[in-house]
């Protein structure tokens, strides 16, 4: 589904209002965060799960990381401490993480990923894996190919998107 013309007429304003002459990146670049916004809620309906994708992520991230300090969490997944602390809140009330000391400073906490946490991610990776695994049984192998073959590139894009030194919109 292409870009609603409302939506095009605002981002061809904003262009020219930045001095952005280059429209067809500014579309490219709408086309492609629309199709991954769409995938991944695709994805969690298909996963029947109730998280939202900030506790989702921040699992995750705890998961991979962790244990981590709130604060260092929240500059990982790009949020304020405030945010961050909120959806801790919810994790742990849902029993997915815990608080624990912080052995290097007594008047610190940690979140670590609990067993429940770690028994959900799984549940939530096999269910997108298989809703993965059937869109893509249905694309013809050169349509499997092309999408394949952007793996690396969206890794790469992801990480430049994560990177310290990025640009900052706005």
């Amino acid at each position: 589904m292409g870009m609603s013309r409302e939506r095009m007429a605002m981002m061809i304003d904003e262009a020219e209002q930045t001095g952005d002459h280059d429209l067809d990146a500014v579309e490219e670049a709408t086309g492609l965060g629309v199709a991954i916004v769409r995938i991944q809620r695709q994805l969690r309906a298909r996963a029947g799960s109730d998280m939202t994708p900030s506790q989702s992520s921040a699992l995750a991230r705890i998961e991979q990381d962790g244990p981590l300090r709130l604060g260092a969490l929240a500059e990982l997944e790009g949020t304020t401490a405030a945010t961050m602390s909120r959806v801790i809140d919810s994790l742990s009330d849902r029993r997915l993480i815990e608080r624990v000391p912080d052995p290097l400073d007594g008047r610190a906490s940690l979140v670590r990923l609990r067993p429940e946490g770690g028994a959900l991610l799984q549940q939530l990776r096999t269910r997108y894996t298989e809703a993965l695994r059937r869109a893509m049984a249905e694309l013809t192998p050169t349509e499997r190919r092309a999408v394949l073959g952007t793996i690396p590139v969206l890794a790469r894009l992801s990480d430049l998107l994560q990177s310290a030194d990025r640009i900052e919109i706005g």
